[in-house]
């Protein structure tokens, strides 16, 4: 409710005071009166009125010093003041002024020109209050404008930083992911170098990269992405074999939220985040049909539609999908769909196998050796090029090894002989093969390369090395993945099993050094293979040996 303005009148005659209030009676006015001076200033000192009406000849202090007085109130400079008096000369109208008042009104008193002053000087008033309250609301305004500039100034500061740090990072990707990175000069890897100069200058062609395990797809996948005008973009890589079906849609295309159980946020999908840039679809042999019936349609036009959405979104994503089976017979055997194959293979690439590219091996060791000895910190006292840190027994018995893991296998090899050796030259006895070269292994040799890894197992255990010991029944002695290493993944999650009875998902992590989603796609293609079965249900579930 709004406060009515309250108005003081101070007259020494109480007929002048009973004349003013009945003129004002209706005016919607709080109304204070006083006989004098002295009253006028303690009523104004308490309640602080919004306009005085003040009578100038008055016993005691007149009304001149009253007016000087209340204006040194602490609010009384504001509060207009205007003076009644039967002297009208305009010396005494000048003297009034002067001491603080804002109008002069003679007497005898005129009803509705006092009524016009009145109604003037609190119009007034009330215009300095909102201007007073509009200007008050512009400086708010102002300071959140002001803050705001600054947050975007922030904002923009940061985004500058971002983008020049994105930049950097982009640039490192490219030379670690670049052509450079690809060791080898047999035919077989010069003319794979040309494919990939090729698909870098064709940066809206699919491309189906296929090659066993190990042979480096996803390093073929990053060097064409990295490589070409899609390089500033996103590359992301899926594992098309670890995503459960039930979640594969809001994977890939995305939701929004309360679209499902458990949608608690609106997603981005798959799709969505590699837009203008390269989508890598690893095992995409392994993808369900339905998916891929999904896929194709989104590879056609670019369109895509969240779960739970009405609304299509447009991307503009080049796919690049790798697997190591055979997908003309997955597509004979209607498995995977023929016209998902042909968009997908807008360009086929195979990888050859190491043991098809054997005299790239010498520059394949020394490579990692260099590369694994300085990411191990090794300061060798002895061996101070590549080509002197491993002895030519060594290569030779590497050499000779048909490699069924291909160049992954080859890295963890060294990796592993680089650990065994302490440093010092590699010798045979350091070597961990899956399978035996086709030479030999002497009994002498057998000996000193068991006794060379228990001195290993004392020391402290790098990637892939962490002791994982059980006992097996009939086994008589604990299981290390450092004293049997296998560089094949499944062997060795299967010889583990064979050793320690089960295995879960985080044991399996552990073993092979991967994260969940490779641990999980493991264990579940040993499951689907027969290889392994499987026991209880979601984080309780294990694997075993499947019965005889």
């Amino acid at each position: 409710m709004t406060q009515l303005p309250k108005l003081l009148i101070v007259d020494d005659q109480p007929d002048n005071l009973d004349v003013l209030v009945s003129y004002l009676a209706e005016a919607n006015l709080q109304l204070s009166v006083a006989t004098c001076g002295e009253d006028a200033l303690q009523l104004a000192s308490q309640h602080q009125p919004d306009l005085i009406l003040l009578d100038v000849m008055m016993p005691g202090i007149d009304g001149y010093e009253t007016c000087r007085r209340l204006k040194q109130l602490p609010q009384g400079s504001k509060t207009p003041v205007i003076f009644m008096s039967a002297l009208s000369d305009p010396q005494h109208r000048v003297k009034g002024f002067q001491a603080g008042a804002i109008d002069y009104v003679t007497k005898p008193l005129h009803r509705q020109e006092v009524l016009a002053r009145i109604q003037a000087q609190l119009t007034i008033q009330q215009q300095q209050r909102e201007l007073l309250q509009r200007n008050q609301q512009l400086q708010a305004l102002n300071q959140e404008l002001q803050a705001q500039i600054d947050k975007r100034q922030q904002a923009e500061a940061a985004l500058n930083t971002s983008q020049n740090t994105l930049s950097a990072l982009t640039r490192q990707e490219a030379e670690r992911w670049g052509l450079d990175a690809f060791v080898g000069q047999s035919q077989r890897m010069l003319e794979l170098l040309e494919q990939l100069r090729s698909l870098q200058q064709a940066p809206d062609t699919n491309v189906l990269v296929l090659g066993e395990s190990g042979t480096g797809k996803e390093l073929v996948s990053r060097a064409i992405h990295y490589g070409s005008q899609r390089s500033a973009k996103p590359f992301i890589a899926v594992n098309c074999a670890a995503i459960p079906a039930e979640l594969a849609d809001a994977e890939f295309f995305g939701h929004t939220r309360g679209a499902f159980t458990g949608a608690i946020n609106d997603r981005t999908g798959y799709f969505e985040q590699a837009n203008g840039g390269t989508l890598f679809l690893d095992e995409i042999g392994d993808m369900p049909l339905g998916l891929q019936t999904k896929l194709l349609r989104v590879l056609e036009d670019g369109l895509l539609t969240p779960i739970g959405s009405n609304k299509q979104k447009q991307v503009n994503v080049r796919v690049v999908a790798a697997t190591n089976v055979n997908l003309q017979q997955r597509v004979n055997r209607q498995e995977f769909r023929q016209d998902l194959y042909f968009r997908l293979a807008g360009y086929r690439m195979e990888l050859p196998p190491l043991r098809e590219r054997m005299n790239d091996i010498p520059l394949l060791v020394n490579h990692f050796i260099s590369t694994l000895g300085r990411q191990m910190g090794r300061q060798r006292e002895q061996a101070d090029t590549p080509s002197s840190a491993i002895s030519p027994e060594a290569m030779q018995a590497i050499q000779s090894y048909g490699f069924p893991g291909n160049v992954r296998e080859l890295r963890n090899m060294i990796e592993f002989a680089l650990i065994a050796s302490r440093g010092q030259c590699i010798t045979r006895r350091h070597l961990n093969f899956v399978e035996a070269p086709s030479e030999a292994v002497t009994q002498g040799d057998a000996q000193e390369s068991a006794i060379d890894v228990r001195s290993v197992q004392t020391a402290a255990s790098p990637r892939r090395a962490h002791p994982v010991s059980g006992q097996g029944p009939g086994s008589g002695s604990a299981f290390s993945p450092l004293g049997t290493q296998m560089d094949n993944d499944e062997a060795m999650l299967l010889d583990f099993v064979r050793h320690n009875d089960r295995i879960n998902n985080a044991t399996a992590q552990q073993l092979l050094d991967v994260d969940h989603g490779r641990a999980s796609y493991l264990l579940k293609k040993l499951h689907k293979e027969g290889k392994l079965s499987k026991q209880g249900e979601r984080r309780w579930s294990y694997y075993v040996l499947p019965e005889a």
